[in-house]
């Protein structure tokens, strides 16, 4: 009895410039920690965020010659235009609409979250998980996009458990740490 409706999958966006191990231990982690079935990683044509990155196609590339693990897929979104956290949401609902999502981000995305396009709607249409992922875990009390929603916080236990929860709902997920970060990484190149 395992039909599409019963996967839970997780998506990881990102500009993924480059992909690295921490990528790989957020979504491993919320693998075994949210019962997930896959997690998806989905490149983003271009972040509004960052003013310099390396190509679309390279960095997909990039992520297909280091991604190797069966539970973790690509998932492409051929636009050459932004593509936002929100239309991504939208997109991946609509087209995918017997498959239950949750939205993996790590605590440096929170900072800014309340910055996003259409921040609230991403609240409204999928279930969030936040990862602890040092120097930026203080980020969490700082947000002011959690302080709006905090009253939809809930416990790991139930995002796992649960194969229908609905939004808004965000939980906290702390325990094992990796400190990688793409930015780092670009750098010290």
């Amino acid at each position: 009895m395992n039909k599409s409706s019963d996967k839970k999958i997780g998506i990881l966006g990102g500009s993924f410039d480059p992909p690295h191990d921490g990528h790989k231990f957020i979504s491993q982690y919320a693998l075994m920690r949210l019962n997930l079935h896959e997690v998806w990683w989905v490149v983003t044509h271009k972040n509004p965020f960052k003013i310099k990155s390396n190509s679309y196609d390279k960095r997909i590339k990039q992520v297909q010659s280091f991604m190797k693990f069966r539970r973790i897929k690509i998932l492409e979104i051929r636009e050459d235009k932004n593509i936002y956290a929100i239309d991504t949401i939208l997109y991946i609902k609509n087209k995918f609409k017997h498959k239950n999502f949750i939205w993996l981000m790590g605590t440096d995305n929170l900072k800014k979250l309340h910055e996003w396009k259409r921040w609230k709607k991403i609240f409204y249409n999928i279930p969030i998980a936040i990862f602890d992922r040092p120097p930026y875990s203080l980020n969490i009390t700082k947000s002011k996009a959690l302080f709006f929603f905090r009253k939809a916080r809930i416990k790991n236990i139930l995002l796992a458990k649960s194969r229908l929860i609905s939004p808004p709902c965000w939980t906290f997920i702390s325990g094992l740490k990796n400190h990688l970060s793409s930015s780092n990484i670009r750098n010290s190149e």
